[in-house]
């Protein structure tokens, strides 16, 4: 089913807390889960992607699926991700490059600020928070613990957790955006960054690395995009840290 009719607007106060909740109670539980799991002998990350697992996925497919249930019954549990025009062949073969270009550029040239971000605003969080992959003592985790967080680490931020903010984030929730007109993309996105609670000095950076393809879905009514273009970003970024910890693995 293409879906091409624009749903009923979310008033904003509503739009923010469906965008930064599951964000907060996410980072809430990394945060409470840290010390059990590194004390098992697990580095941070693997306490952030039992957060994913927990409350960012269930969340938010919970809300689609409820949506789905309440507006289009017969429908089936996406009914309610109306963005699915389809698109010709020649746009996937431009735009996918192309916004993938822009993303790299944008996250890229924010990044070098980050550090200055980090340092100015958020220097009193604890080292784990900070640096959940700790590049620089690799060594200090066994490779068993190494080997079982970067398969879930792969699994999650290449495949199911960004396929999975994508129906939520531009599939549902953009289209119930259409209120506020063309700033609606820059709305999502910068809620979206807000929303990486557990990563709060990315906040430019994310704008800036999302952005093209949050309006490039806005543009084609077509959530696919969004998650081809989201999975292939977080696949290099995945592909680069995998390679870093591996290298520095003995």
């Amino acid at each position: 089913m293409n879906v091409v009719a624009e749903p009923q607007p979310i008033p904003l106060l509503r739009l923010v807390v469906l965008h930064l909740a599951p964000g907060a109670l996410a980072t809430l539980v990394f945060v409470l889960l840290s010390g059990p799991v590194e004390a098992a002998g697990y580095p941070p990350l693997a306490s952030l992607l039992v957060a994913i697992v927990l409350v960012i996925i269930p969340f938010e497919l919970a809300v689609i699926v409820r949506a789905s249930q309440r507006e289009w019954p017969e429908a089936g549990w996406l009914a309610s991700i109306t963005y699915r025009m389809p698109m010709r062949a020649l746009d996937w073969a431009t735009l996918v490059p192309v916004l993938l270009v822009a993303g790299i550029v944008g996250f890229g040239l924010l990044s070098l600020i980050e550090q200055s971000i980090l340092d100015g605003l958020f220097g009193w969080l604890p080292v784990w928070f900070v640096e959940p992959v700790p590049v620089d003592s690799v060594n200090q985790y066994s490779a068993s613990a190494w080997t079982v967080t970067l398969i879930g680490y792969a699994a999650l931020n290449v495949i199911a957790g960004p396929i999975t903010e994508e129906l939520y984030f531009r599939g549902y929730l953009l289209p119930r955006m259409s209120h506020f007109g063309r700033w609606a993309p820059l709305l999502n996105v910068t809620l979206f960054s807000l929303y990486h609670f557990f990563s709060p000095w990315q906040f430019l950076s994310r704008i800036a690395g999302v952005a093209p393809f949050a309006y490039a879905v806005w543009w084609k009514r077509n959530v696919y995009l969004g998650m081809a273009v989201h999975v292939l970003l977080n696949g290099i970024g995945t592909a680069t840290v995998i390679a870093l910890v591996l290298d520095r693995l003995t």
